[in-house]
């Protein structure tokens, strides 16, 4: 790949958060994220079987607050589920008040949620959960009301060991010229400290719509910096960054199970949607007629 290419690239991804993702005053500083592999031809039960867990939550009371994404653009056999806190005791918390509500459940919810427990594994390929830190000196204008937007765009990129001091740099001399740019983007950056590989970075870019890609920010940021610079952001990112790769999600109401204040942000979209159960056709009745004697 060209270097230039491969700034291009880089670029798109620094521009790839309610209790799940902060309002205008900014993401969480911690992330709980949760990616799940899908088994082919099973996202559309999966997406049932996660809005009937949405539905219990909400009647227990449970505070595991998440945001649902589903692929746009990437794996078609992914989902990922984002819930913040602002401490690592505070998610501690949350799971242990969730999980005891679970377990006190009576009645038809503790068949309920029995009954999911079991279909799970027949749904799921594989699951991963990681654990990230807020980074704000990799961020960019990070606070946007998050009830408001409708995708996520993530980016993970893996940074070379011992090359942080180049993609530190790499993202201030890009937020320079996205300042000059004039760049229409949010960017809230997280380091991985649990789950996957060391050196993992998760660049959450919210969008409210898929024109925002129509704006062409890449290339306008490119443009921004003078030629010494793109020189220097292009061995940067050769030197300093092993693998970048971007997927675009789509926030999932009827998955997601989220606060009140995040729900009063945009009521509409929000808001449960009571779930459709398909109820079996009653059987016609069939009239069974005598056999007649035959006449001569």
């Amino acid at each position: 790949m060209k270097r230039s290419l491969l700034f291009i690239v880089i670029v798109i991804a620094l521009s790839a958060f309610a209790q799940v993702f902060a309002q205008e005053s900014g993401p969480p500083n911690v992330l709980l994220i949760v990616r799940e592999d899908i088994k082919p031809g099973m996202m559309g039960v999966h997406g049932r079987h996660a809005a009937e867990f949405v539905n219990a939550f909400g009647k227990l009371q449970t505070p595991n607050y998440r945001i649902a994404l589903v692929p746009v653009a990437g794996s078609e056999n992914e989902v990922i589920y984002i819930t913040g806190a602002g401490t690592f005791a505070e998610l501690e918390g949350m799971q242990k008040a969730t999980d005891e509500k679970l377990g006190a459940a009576t009645g038809m919810m503790k068949a309920d949620l029995a009954r999911l427990d079991k279909e799970a594994p027949d749904l799921h390929a594989g699951m991963r959960d990681m654990f990230a830190i807020f980074r704000p000196d990799l961020s960019y204008d990070a606070g946007v009301k998050i009830a408001t937007m409708r995708y996520f765009a993530i980016t993970t990129v893996r940074v070379r060991i011992g090359h942080e001091d180049e993609y530190a740099e790499l993202v201030k001399l890009t937020r320079a010229a996205r300042e000059k740019a004039k760049a229409e983007l949010h960017v809230a950056a997280f380091q991985v400290i649990a789950g996957t590989g060391a050196n993992t970075y998760m660049l959450f870019r919210p969008m409210k719509s898929l024109a925002e890609y129509d704006l062409k920010i890449a290339a306008r940021v490119r443009a921004a910096m003078s030629e010494d610079q793109q020189k220097r952001a292009d061995k940067l990112a050769t030197d300093a960054i092993n693998t970048s790769e971007t997927s675009v999600y789509a926030m999932t109401p009827a998955m997601s199970y989220v606060s009140k204040d995040m729900m009063a942000g945009d009521p509409a979209f929000w808001t449960p949607k009571p779930m459709a159960i398909a109820k079996p056709k009653p059987k016609k009745r069939v009239v069974k007629m005598a056999p007649t004697t035959p006449t001569q």
